[in-house]
């Protein structure tokens, strides 16, 4: 099996809590192949959340402006993955969004709101 095929077999597959797992390689990888924006809505989660994980294991992210840089033929340069801290095969989980719903349970219940 191929890097590829696993980073997409990945992708597809969440914990029963909607939690993703990666290494540290893996996520490094990711963040620097398509805009996090792309990334988030792939896993089903926020931006914010893919940001954060990397940050918190010390994974470098592209500098704003990168993509745009790279759309246009400027030259950038891709950080490699620092395991001065952590282990490249240390893994990071980014936890999956929480079922959003507008009402608690008997919010606004017309039987509450008529005492």
């Amino acid at each position: 099996m191929n890097g590829r095929t696993r980073q997409v077999s990945r992708l597809s597959l969440q914990a029963a809590n909607g939690a993703l797992e990666f290494t540290r390689a893996e996520l490094h990888r990711l963040v620097w192949s398509r805009p996090m924006t792309e990334i988030a809505l792939q896993l089903g989660v926020r931006d914010q959340q893919v940001a954060q994980a990397c940050d918190r294991h010390d994974i470098a992210r592209p500098q704003p402006g990168h993509w745009q840089k790279l759309q246009y033929g400027k030259g950038v340069e891709a950080w490699p993955l620092s395991t001065d801290s952590y282990a490249a095969e240390e893994p990071v989980i980014i936890a999956g969004r929480e079922p959003f719903s507008r009402m608690r349970d008997n919010e606004f219940a017309p039987e509450a709101s008529r005492s």
